[in-house]
């Protein structure tokens, strides 16, 4: 069946035709299935054969907001449109306009109420929505084809990673850390808070590193996780929502950044040489869990082995 593509899809798109991956191998990663990268391809390619991720994304926007406008029920018939607008007006629910006799059905109603956001001002709720106690959100894709934490074996030896960002004042700009779980050693860069930056960046310093795994936390920067585990040769998991003790290697060494970089710190002042610093410093601190050795001496195998 056919699935829509949202911003993220587009972006691992342009990602993939720009290594001359085949559309078959494009279709695998993002998980749909060939034709849809054919079709994407075909449709939202310039003339030249680029595909750009942020013209596709708006042109596929732009044709689901006026696909099928002449065939709309409501939109078609003027008189229609004027007994909805005046029952809505005396505070009549779409159920209820259904219910007095009108030929379309509710659904139709709220629909065309959504295509008409002022038309929200009439309804009791104001158009905000509510999910039912008790049941679940439907998964996006990413979600479903995210590998759990419970999945991952015991961790012995260095190359397992838990990674998270740390947000900066504006919410565009954020640091991207990556600590390894077993000696502390920490990479970090400044990166915009976008899937697409982690991806380049994650790849850029850990196909330089021993990776066998990274276990990061749920925000929608790590949707191209598979990307990363394809890219970097290496398995990604996610720990439980709300459980950030399950990366508390990470969460820890998140906490000793954040005394140079204080909650509510504008990243935009800032620069990736000013985070390197403090990667440095971080890392030649001697811990106590390390038996006072630095992450450094650790992570290069200059230190003593470690108690257990």
């Amino acid at each position: 069946m056919h699935k829509h593509l949202n911003r993220d899809d587009c972006v691992c798109i342009a990602l993939l035709v720009r290594k001359q991956e085949t559309c078959t191998s494009i279709a695998d990663a993002i998980g749909v299935h060939r034709t849809t990268i054919v079709r994407e391809l075909e449709k939202n390619s310039d003339p030249s054969g680029h595909y750009d991720a942020r013209r596709a994304h708006k042109r596929a926007r732009e044709r689901r907001k006026y696909a099928k406008v002449k065939y709309r029920l409501v939109e078609t018939d003027t008189s229609l449109q004027q007994l909805i607008h005046k029952q809505l007006k005396k505070r009549y629910s779409p159920e209820q306009i259904e219910g007095r006799g009108v030929s379309v059905s509710f659904m139709t109603i709220y629909r065309y109420i959504e295509r008409n956001p002022l038309l929200k001002t009439y309804l009791r709720r104001r158009g905000k929505k509510r999910r039912r106690y008790g049941t679940k959100r439907i998964p996006s894709r990413y979600q479903a084809n995210k590998r759990s934490i419970h999945e991952r074996p015991v961790l012995t030896g260095l190359g397992h990673w838990e990674g998270d960002t740390i947000w900066g004042k504006e919410r565009t700009w954020s640091i991207l850390t990556h600590v390894d779980k077993i000696s502390g050693y920490l990479v970090a860069s400044l990166v915009r808070h976008n899937s697409d930056m982690v991806h380049i960046h994650t790849v850029r310093y850990m196909k330089k590193l021993p990776c066998f795994s990274i276990t990061y936390d749920n925000g929608s920067e790590f949707a191209l996780h598979r990307m990363i585990e394809k890219d970097v040769n290496t398995i990604v998991y996610f720990a439980d929502a709300g459980s950030p003790y399950q990366r508390g290697t990470n969460e820890n060494t998140n906490g000793l950044v954040r005394d140079y970089f204080p909650k509510g710190t504008s990243f935009v002042t800032i620069t990736n040489t000013d985070v390197q610093r403090v990667v440095r410093i971080l890392n030649n601190r001697p811990r106590k869990r390390l038996n006072y050795l630095t992450p450094r001496e650790v992570f290069e195998n200059k230190g003593v082995r470690l108690r257990c």
